[in-house]
């Protein structure tokens, strides 16, 4: 049984994340919507495009490894992610200088820079089998800010910006790495800081985690690809009712991850290192059980949705309903796939595991571009159920089809 508070913190993400998404599109405006639609997306991409995948690595290894050990490796792979942001950081602020760049893309990389650490942090705490102070700090990074900024900018209009939420955003994201290193304030640092540079792990890492980099830009740009794509063919009035409908599902989304797939990822991967069948037995009572919560949360979801749609008073957000039912089945049926992926990552199948992915993002990329301009946001919402039916069926083909001699071999 999950721990109630535990229970708590999760939904309470899910429904900030899921206020907040209203509030904007109700007290700011759908472009506006549309725009910080877009700079989620940036903010979850970055992530995993500055991490090369190492991120994986280390975190699938956290379980079995000494904390001298581990700590060490953590030592390594942030010092050259803060590299990589401080170089960024750099480039964004000469364009602002040089060119008149907007000063929020500066905010963004830093919401980006904690986000990124932040992600790191659950990983590491959850495969460290401590539930607690992982979802303590995703609650901080996703909900207890969202506390403070909705109240604030519904009493005070001078709060109902972009670069207002992303301070906020920026805040709680902080508070939650703080809060990492003094808990962990006991680990070894001091003997890692003083050691020499990690130059040559980093090389390694890199080259070890390659097949799950590509694996993991091709999940992510599979998540985030469709509201650029709307953008582009059906303008970014449209992409802002598109990321309502997208977040309102979403946000279904995001618990089963936080309360089933995040919960068994440490089971699945002690359960490869028993053997093979206790596995693929977990794995199929895994399925099983993210099936039954997805449908669960999604009608749920989905029935809030029309409860609240009064609040919005724009015509336009009702007005393509139908579109909305085909984004939750589409993320609904996501989850599953995300579940089968999480199946093959913990069996350590990095090899066929990426490739299903990186098909994922191009079959889902070749129907959006043919079914939006034709359908519009229904289009949008058929090229996702249908890409991620198909990824779904061949995963679950994979994890449970006998004699896969040939995905077996595909280890990293």
């Amino acid at each position: 049984m999950m721990p109630l508070a535990i229970l708590v913190m999760r939904a309470s993400v899910m429904a900030c994340k899921f206020a907040l998404t209203i509030f904007v599109g109700r007290y700011l405006d759908l472009t506006a919507l549309g725009l910080y639609g877009l700079a989620v997306g940036a903010v979850a991409i970055g992530p995993v495009v500055i991490g090369m995948g190492m991120v994986h690595v280390i975190m699938r290894d956290a379980v079995v490894l000494p904390l001298a050990e581990l700590t060490r490796h953590l030592r390594h792979y942030w010092a050259f992610t803060l590299g990589v942001y401080a170089a960024l950081a750099g480039v964004v602020l000469l364009a602002s200088m040089l060119f008149g760049a907007s000063s929020l893309w500066l905010l963004i990389v830093a919401v980006m820079f904690f986000e990124h650490f932040g992600n790191d942090i659950f990983q590491l705490f959850s495969n460290l089998d401590r539930p607690l102070p992982a979802n303590i700090t995703a609650f901080l990074r996703g909900a207890a800010w969202i506390l403070l900024y909705i109240p604030l900018a519904y009493l005070d209009e001078s709060f109902r910006n972009l670069p207002a939420l992303f301070l906020f955003w920026l805040g709680g994201s902080a508070v939650a790495m703080g809060m990492f290193f003094f808990l962990a304030r006991a680990w070894p640092w001091r003997s890692v800081l003083s050691a020499r540079r990690g130059i040559a792990w980093i090389v390694n890492t890199i080259r070890n985690s390659i097949l799950i980099y590509i694996s993991d830009l091709s999940f992510v740009a599979s998540l985030y690809i469709d509201r650029y794509l709307v953008t582009l063919f059906l303008g970014l009035e449209l992409a802002g009712v598109y990321f309502l409908y997208w977040s309102v599902a979403n946000a279904a989304s995001n618990l089963v991850s936080m309360t089933v797939l995040q919960l068994q990822r440490p089971r699945l991967i002690k359960a490869h290192y028993t053997g093979e069948q206790q596995h693929r037995d977990l794995c199929g009572s895994f399925l099983r059980t993210t099936g039954w919560i997805t449908i669960s949360l999604s009608m749920i979801t989905g029935l809030a949705f029309h409860l609240l749609l009064p609040l919005f008073k724009q015509p336009f957000v009702s007005e393509h309903l139908a579109a909305f039912w085909l984004i939750m089945a589409g993320l609904a049926m996501r989850s599953m796939a995300d579940a089968g992926a999480m199946a093959l990552f913990t069996a350590h199948r990095d090899r066929i595991m990426t490739l299903t992915n990186v098909i994922a993002v191009i079959g889902l990329s070749a129907a959006e571009m043919m079914l939006l301009p034709v359908l519009g946001l229904y289009g949008a919402g058929s090229a996702i159920l249908v890409t991620f039916s198909a990824v779904t069926a061949w995963r679950c083909w994979l994890i449970f089809m006998p004699d896969q001699s040939l995905t077996r071999s595909s280890r990293a």
